[in-house]
């Protein structure tokens, strides 16, 4: 086979493969696509340039020479678009007539050079003197073979200056060198392509054209720009790696069996595990109750997404993490479904900050209903205190003008408890205090209000009176209850109440001379039991009558 046959089809599958890697590397993105289609043009020319060289004959040769034209007419457009979308440009050609125009040209070269007698390049064929094979007869008088020159011209000079533009603009080093690599390459493309193939078939037929020899150049330069420049991959934002290693949080991808493929720098450092350790595991593994089944899977792919779902986690470790889980499924319309994105957020922290924060409210609350104890109710007799009996009064007595319902309060003091007291000790005290209150507790009826307001006095107020004869009763029943012996440990020991009684409607409405009224009538009856007391003195003194064995 011809050299320059064989050299112009290794190119076309340069260019083939070329442009199948562009694209796999990311086909949605505008940039591969156009990088595609410019390969593709350059790999028809080279392919038809390959049976050119060889042609048996004049009428085959002009056929494989207009078949080349498609791609040596309309790669220029293209590779300026490329231009344009890598140096963000494309608003330059967001109208609908511009396009128009930036295409027409292209379109109208290539009509010249499939229907004309002649194409822009050739007026005619020969075997070039070299023998090396066909090569193309032109003149300086050829119009088109200027107006082509200055199609690349135009159009070049404007990708070029869009990319000096943006070299000049940006801020990264790499896109510089990106720049200044396409425009070097794509110069002596040109320079190369123009002299061969434009000006020195004017002057001899020695040589045939090699434009499409040279594109391997261009082919070489595009390569180096991928592997060693990033011109795919470079991104002026983070890539998703970079992203992903910088959420603080673990982030897994799963498959839509659960399968984990891929996780983060969060995910090693939270669950103890290295990089490698969950590839191919079940999500379950990391769930202290497995509760990633086949339903939550289904329920995932139902409504796209599960959000903010507290669970627990255990890391390589056999730690408890305690965890917010949200998960969604990562789809497009171009790829359908692309796998499961599992997120979680650490929450242990908050959880012990929680557990503190209940056990300080529990034990605020403790301390609370203690002080409100300590402060309302006797320690002694755990009855209502003098705070308490106050508090009602007033209670009572705010209600009094709306209801006209009278009440009325009892005062009570135990008989002879000081000497009690003073013989017997304060703990034989406390007993007799204790069982008075209970028998009070166990005489009170209805509504009544027992408290201890100190010492040996208790009171009962009594809502609701309906006359002054039944308080009289009342005290005269809860004395009746009250005044019966009391056994303290071996010691059988009298125990009686003095007590008095007055109204809140003959207290002038006022609490404190209601009060004041039922204790000057307790002290009247203390008085009339005073015989009484001092007969208890005397047996006591002599025979201890009083407390019996």
């Amino acid at each position: 086979m011809n050299i320059l046959s064989l050299l112009s089809f290794t190119i076309f599958i340069l260019f083939v493969l070329l442009g199948i890697y562009c694209l796999r590397s990311n086909k949605r993105q505008p940039l591969n696509q156009f990088a595609f289609i410019e390969c593709l043009m350059l790999s028809v020319w080279a392919f038809a340039y390959t049976f050119f060289y060889t042609a048996p004959n004049l009428g085959a040769a002009m056929y494989w020479h207009r078949f080349g034209c498609i791609g040596g007419s309309l790669f220029p457009p293209f590779a300026v678009y490329f231009f344009i979308i890598l140096s963000n440009r494309e608003h330059y050609l967001s109208r609908f007539e511009l396009k128009i125009l930036f295409y027409a040209i292209p379109v109208a070269i290539l009509i010249k050079n499939l229907t004309g007698d002649a194409t822009c390049l050739a007026s005619g064929f020969t075997q070039s003197t070299s023998g090396l094979g066909w090569t193309y007869i032109n003149s300086i008088e050829n119009v088109w073979s200027w107006i082509y020159v200055l199609y690349l011209g135009i159009y070049f000079s404007i990708g070029f200056y869009l990319l000096l533009q943006w070299r000049n603009e940006s801020s990264y080093q790499i896109q510089r060198k990106q720049a200044l690599a396409i425009i070097v390459i794509d110069a002596i493309v040109l320079i190369f392509g123009v002299s061969t193939d434009v000006l020195l078939p004017m002057v001899t037929i020695f040589l045939p054209p090699l434009a499409n020899l040279g594109t391997a150049l261009f082919a070489v330069g595009f390569f180096y720009l991928i592997s060693d420049h990033q011109l795919f991959s470079f991104s002026t934002t983070a890539s998703s790696d970079v992203i992903l290693d910088t959420v603080m949080d673990p982030v897994l991808l799963l498959d839509e069996k659960g399968t984990i493929l891929r996780y983060n720098l969060a995910t090693c450092l939270t669950l103890k595990y290295n990089e490698t350790q969950l590839l191919g595991k079940d999500l379950n593994m990391l769930l202290l109750s497995q509760q990633y089944n086949r339903d939550n899977l289904e329920l995932l792919h139902a409504h796209q997404k599960i959000e903010s779902r507290e669970t627990d986690l255990i890391t390589a470790d056999g730690k408890t993490i305690h965890a917010i889980l949200s998960a969604a499924v990562a789809s497009d319309s171009m790829d359908g479904f692309m796998g499961i994105v599992v997120t979680f957020h650490d929450i242990t922290l908050r959880k012990i900050t929680e557990l503190e924060l209940l056990q300080s409210r529990e034990n605020y609350k403790q301390l609370a209903d203690e002080l409100y104890l300590l402060a309302n109710y006797d320690t002694l007799t755990h009855l209502p205190n003098r705070r308490m009996f106050f508090s009602r009064l007033k209670d009572l007595s705010n209600q009094y003008p709306a209801s006209a319902h009278d009440f009325s309060v009892i005062f009570l003091d135990l008989n002879e408890f000081k000497i009690i007291n003073d013989n017997y000790g304060h703990d034989v005290g406390d007993q007799v205090l204790v069982e008075a209150a209970k028998r009070l507790e166990k005489s009170k009826t209805g509504d009544e209000f027992l408290s201890r307001i100190g010492g040996d006095e208790f009171t009962i107020i009594i809502p609701d009176v309906k006359s002054e004869d039944a308080i009289r009763n009342r005290v005269r029943e809860i004395k009746a209850d009250f005044n019966q012996p009391v056994k303290l440990n071996e010691l059988i020991a009298d125990l009686s109440i003095s007590a008095g009684y007055a109204l809140f409607s003959t207290a002038e409405d006022n609490i404190d001379t209601l009060v004041h009224n039922a204790d000057l009538k307790m002290y009247e009856d203390k008085r009339r039991s005073h015989e009484s007391a001092n007969l208890f003195q005397s047996s006591f003194n002599h025979d201890s009558d009083h407390f019996r064995r």
